[in-house]
């Protein structure tokens, strides 16, 4: 401050700083009620309620209600000092089943539409007056219904050629929402065709369904020993949720028929050996099934 200033101001500006620094502190005295644990489940099945609660403590503070909000909407209220003490209220994308408060706790029992939506739910505890503090926590949830089965992978042949095609289908298992299918060769993931997008069956209770998609490629003619095949079911929400299956097709390589075969000046000359090994095995194998 300026050694000129009047003392009149100078004393003022000193009791204005004074009460600012008493003032918050009083604020931070009196702050003595928190949320000490929120707990929102991160997924929620449309087939079943989910169950929220928050957990606060009070200190000196006498309570004055406890709010749940789903987004900016109000679905849950508890007032202790008032006849009707729990009132509950539905909102669009949820149904409040009910719900439960103690001394430092509320819980409350939503059943959320079968719809991919996700939500935020904020707890709100605020005690009585003159302070009439407020503490909030937020959480979010998504609705999802997690696929209880791996994909399946059908039409695998055991034995395929190089540049033999292969068609292969993927089926998942009912989810919401319905799971997006990614293809794998020799972990590559492959392109699609117009005709091969991702397929939808009719939608089950609570709006599951299921995915296929069709897989339509050549073995590279590269290929030797083993050709791994993948399906990748991805469930797109908050964070992704991913299930997958894989299956090891033999390749069939021209070099293991010249373990009998063998081609000399344009000719084909048969090793008579191996005929006569394979000969002899043949029979003992059926004698041995008489």
């Amino acid at each position: 401050m300026n050694e000129r200033m009047p003392l009149s101001i100078k004393g003022l500006y000193k009791n204005v700083k004074m009460m600012f620094l008493l003032l918050i502190t009083l604020c931070v005295a009196t702050a003595g009620h928190e949320i000490t644990q929120l707990k929102v489940p991160l997924h929620a099945d449309p087939r079943r309620a989910a169950e929220l609660s928050c957990h606060f403590r009070m200190d000196d503070q006498k309570l004055h209600s406890v709010k749940w909000y789903r987004d900016l909407h109000e679905i849950f209220r508890y007032n202790p000092s008032q006849k009707t003490q729990i009132r509950l209220f539905n909102v669009t994308g949820v149904m409040v089943q009910g719900g439960s408060c103690e001394q430092e706790s509320c819980v409350v029992r939503v059943m959320p539409l079968p719809q991919a939506t996700r939500a935020a739910y904020t707890c709100e505890v605020s005690t009585e007056g003159p302070m009439f503090q407020i503490a909030r926590q937020t959480k979010h949830m998504t609705v999802v219904a997690m696929p209880d089965k791996d994909p399946v992978i059908s039409g695998a042949p055991n034995l395929v050629r190089p540049g033999e095609q292969m068609l292969l289908n993927c089926t998942t298992d009912y989810s919401l929402p319905p799971a997006d299918i990614n293809w794998y060769i020799d972990d590559e993931i492959q392109k699609p065709e117009a005709w091969q997008r991702t397929e939808l069956s009719a939608p089950l209770a609570g709006g599951l369904r299921a995915s296929w998609r069709v897989l339509r490629a050549r073995v590279p003619a590269a290929t030797s020993g083993a050709l791994r095949v993948r399906c990748e079911a991805v469930l797109q929400v908050d964070p992704p949720v991913l299930r997958d299956v894989s299956a090891t097709l033999t390749v069939h390589s021209r070099t293991q028929l010249s373990k009998y075969v063998s081609n000399k000046g344009g000719k084909v000359y048969v090793n008579a050996n191996a005929v006569v090994a394979v000969w002899v095995f043949t029979v003992i194998s059926r004698f041995m099934s008489l």
